[in-house]
C-alpha cells in the first residue's frame, strides 16, 4: 500500500508541477487557458476560480488516470475564436511567447528538483565525526602517536570533513575539491586531543586483509576511524542548500545527457531505461527510508521528467521547440502536412521507448 501511495503521490505532484509551469507562463503572457487537467479519462472533480484573473476563466479538472495532464489554451487551430480574442490565441502569439510557454513545463520540473534537493540539504543528515577509535598496537596509527578519542582536523593541506572523508584520504583517494598528496612521505595530521591541538606525522601502510592477495592491499593506519556513536547533525544554510540543490540538478542533467548520448551510439545499454514498475518500486523503498530519501527520489524523477519532455520528439515539448527553432531559422512554420507525418513518427518512437522501458521492468522483476 505504501508503494502504491508513494508512486501515485509522486506522479500527481510531478505532473501537476509540469502542467502548472505551462499554465503559469500562459497566464503571465495573457494567453487564455480554457482547461487545466491533471490526469486523463473520466473527470472526477471540476471547478472554476471564484475570482479568476483578468481574461482567464480556466476550468480545473482532476481526472481518473493520473498518467499525464494537459493545459488547453485558446487556439484558432482547434476551435472558433471571436475576432476580439484572436490576438490573444496561442497560435497567434509571437514565437518567443509560444516557446516560453512550451519550455515552462520542463523548466518547472527542473526547478522543483532544485527545491527538493535543497530541502534535503536544509533538513540535514547525521555526520560521523573523524574521531580515532581503537588503535592496534604497532600499527601506523600507534607508531605515529595517535590515541583513541583524537579528532582529526587536517591531513596535510586537506580540511577533514567527516569520517568518510578521512578514510578516503588515508586510502589516497582524491576528492574533486582536494589536492593530491605525496604517497611516499608521511602526512602531517592536525588533531584535537581533549582541546589541545597537536601535529603528528602519519604514514599509512599498504596492508592486505588476511587471506587476500597482496594486489588487493590498500593504505591503512590500523585504527578504527569514526564510530556511529560519534555523530553530529549537519544542515546547510539557505543559500548553501540552494547552491547544493542547483549543483545536484546540474550534475544529474549532465550525466543523463551523457547516458542518452551513449545509448544512442551503442556505448551504453538500453537496459538503463526504467519504466513505471521500477519507478513504483523505488518510490516505495525511498518512502520506507524516510522523508529525505523520498524527497531525493522525487528530485531524481522530476529531473528525468523534465529532460524527457525536452527530447526532440514531436509528441513532447522538445518536439514543439524544434518546430519553433525551424520557424525562427526559416521564417515559416512547419507545414500541417509535415506536422502530421512527424506526429506519427514521434508517437511510434515514444511507444517504442515506453515498451522498451516496460520490458526492462519485467526483465528485472523476473530475473
Amino acid at each position: 500500500m505504501l508503494t502504491l501511495l508513494a508512486f501515485l503521490f509522486a506522479l500527481t505532484l510531478l505532473i501537476a508541477v509540469h502542467e502548472y509551469g505551462h499554465y503559469r507562463m500562459a497566464v503571465a503572457c495573457k494567453v487564455p487557458v480554457l482547461v487545466f487537467s491533471i490526469g486523463f479519462g473520466k473527470a472526477l472533480y471540476r471547478w472554476r476560480s471564484k475570482h479568476p484573473r483578468e481574461g482567464q476563466n480556466t476550468e480545473f479538472v482532476i481526472s481518473a488516470l493520473p498518467l499525464g495532464g494537459y493545459v488547453q489554451m485558446l487556439d484558432s487551430r482547434e476551435t472558433a475564436v471571436a475576432i476580439d480574442q484572436l490576438p490573444l490565441a496561442f497560435d497567434q502569439r509571437s514565437l518567443k511567447v509560444r516557446a516560453a510557454i512550451v519550455a515552462a513545463g520542463p523548466m518547472a520540473n527542473l526547478l522543483l528538483a532544485v527545491v527538493l534537493f535543497s530541502a534535503v540539504s536544509w533538513w540535514g543528515h547525521p555526520k560521523i565525526l573523524p574521531i580515532i577509535g581503537r588503535v592496534e598496537a604497532g600499527a601506523a596509527a600507534d607508531l605515529a602517536g595517535l590515541q583513541t578519542g583524537d579528532r582529526v582536523l587536517k591531513v596535510g593541506t586537506q580540511e577533514v570533513r567527516d569520517a568518510q572523508h578521512l578514510r578516503a584520504l588515508i586510502r589516497g583517494e582524491v576528492f574533486p575539491e582536494d589536492t593530491a598528496e605525496e604517497d611516499d612521505k608521511p602526512a602531517v595530521w592536525e588533531i584535537d586531543r581533549q582541546g589541545q591541538r597537536l601535529s603528528l606525522a602519519v604514514k599509512p601502510l599498504l596492508t592486505a586483509l588476511p587471506g587476500q592477495p597482496e594486489s588487493s592491499a590498500i593504505r591503512r593506519i590500523g585504527a578504527v576511524v569514526g564510530e556511529p556513536s560519534n555523530t553530529e547533525w549537519v544542515s546547510a544554510g539557505f543559500w548553501e542548500g540552494l547552491a547544493r540543490g542547483y549543483g545536484q540538478v546540474e550534475q544529474i542533467t549532465l550525466l543523463t545527457g551523457q547516458l542518452i548520448g551513449q545509448m544512442l551510439t551503442g556505448e551504453a545499454s538500453s537496459k538503463h531505461l526504467s519504466g513505471p514498475l521500477t519507478i513504483a518500486e523505488q518510490a516505495g523503498q525511498s518512502a520506507q527510508r524516510g522523508l529525505p530519501a523520498y524527497l531525493t527520489f522525487l528530485g531524481l524523477i522530476s529531473v528525468s521528467l523534465g529532460l524527457l519532455n525536452l527530447l526532440p520528439l514531436p509528441m513532447l515539448d522538445g518536439g514543439h521547440l524544434m518546430y519553433y527553432l525551424w520557424e525562427s531559422l526559416t521564417g515559416k512554420p512547419v507545414s500541417v502536412a509535415w506536422q502530421r507525418v512527424l506526429q506519427k513518427v514521434g508517437l511510434a518512437m515514444l511507444i517504442f521507448i515506453m515498451a522498451l522501458a516496460f520490458f526492462n521492468d519485467l526483465t528485472r522483476l523476473f530475473t
